[in-house]
C-alpha cells in the first residue's frame, strides 16, 4: 500500500512546483495511518481509505500553496480538526512556522500525538477562534491564516481575518459552489480589514473541483470582531 500512496502523491509536484521527497511521503503515510486510527474515537474524518485520503485530504490541503505562501511564513490553521490543511502544509513546506487552532479536546489531543509521532515542530492552541482572536499573542500575528471549509465565507472571514497581520492574507479552501458566497463574503471581509480577493480554481484527481479563496489584509480588524462564540455562523456579516 505504501507504494500506491507514493504514486497517488505524485500530483503534489504540480501543486508545489517540485516533487515531495521520499521522507516527506513517508511522513504522509504515517500521518494517514494515525488519522485513520484516531478517527474511530475522535471523529476526525469519514475519509480513511488511504488513496481517498491522499486525494481529498493531502492534495486538497496543498492547494493552499497556489495562493502563494512566502518562505518562512507564520501560518495559522483555524479549526484544524485532524490537522488539515496545517499538517500536510508543514510536511511539504518545512520552512513554514505552523500553529494549529482546534477547540475540540479530542481533536486537539490527536494533534498533540500526531506532531510528536511525525516529529513536526508545530504549535497547538486549544481554543475557539472567536476567543483566541482576542488574545494579544495571537491577534493579527500571522502572515497567512488557512481554513478548510469550516463555514460559509462571511463567517469564515470573521473567524480568520482577525488573526492575519496587516499585509498578510487568509487562504480559504472551498468547494465549487463558492460563487454564491463571494458577494456577502466580500462585504464581510471589508468590515474586518480585508482587501483584494482572488479565487484560484483547481481540480483534484478524480474530477473533484475546488476553489482557493485568497483575501489580503489591508487594515486592522476592529476590536469588536470576532463576536461571541457561535455568533459569526448564526448571524454572518455581509448578508
Amino acid at each position: 500500500m505504501t507504494s500506491e500512496i507514493f504514486e497517488a502523491l505524485e500530483p503534489a509536484a504540480a501543486i508545489l512546483g517540485r516533487p515531495l521527497t521520499t521522507g516527506q511521503r513517508e511522513q504522509i503515510v504515517r500521518y494517514l495511518a494515525l488519522l485513520a486510527e484516531w478517527s474511530k474515537k475522535a471523529r476526525l474524518t469519514t475519509i480513511t481509505r488511504p488513496l481517498d485520503a491522499v486525494r481529498l485530504h493531502i492534495l486538497d490541503s496543498l492547494l493552499c500553496v497556489q495562493a502563494g505562501i512566502p518562505q518562512g511564513a507564520s501560518v495559522l490553521d483555524v479549526g484544524s480538526g485532524g490537522g488539515l490543511p496545517g499538517i500536510p502544509l508543514k510536511i511539504a513546506r518545512p520552512d513554514l512556522v505552523v500553529t494549529l487552532l482546534e477547540a475540540a479536546w479530542k481533536k486537539a489531543a490527536f494533534l498533540e500525538v500526531a506532531v510528536v509521532e511525525l516529529e513536526l515542530s508545530v504549535a497547538i492552541v486549544g481554543s475557539r477562534a472567536e476567543e483566541a482572536a482576542h488574545q494579544p499573542k495571537l491577534r493579527e500575528q500571522f502572515d497567512v491564516v488557512v481554513a478548510r471549509a469550516v463555514a460559509p465565507l462571511p463567517a469564515l472571514g470573521e473567524l480568520t481575518l482577525p488573526f492575519v497581520r496587516v499585509g498578510g492574507k487568509a487562504i480559504l479552501l472551498k468547494g465549487p459552489g463558492v460563487g454564491r458566497e463571494i458577494d456577502p463574503g466580500r462585504r464581510a471581509a471589508a468590515l474586518l480589514g480585508g482587501g483584494e480577493w482572488r479565487i484560484h480554481y483547481a481540480e483534484l484527481p478524480g474530477g473533484v473541483r475546488r476553489a482557493v479563496v485568497e483575501v489580503t489584509k489591508v487594515a486592522a480588524t476592529p476590536p469588536a470582531y470576532p463576536r461571541r462564540p457561535g455568533v459569526p455562523v448564526k448571524r454572518p456579516l455581509g448578508l
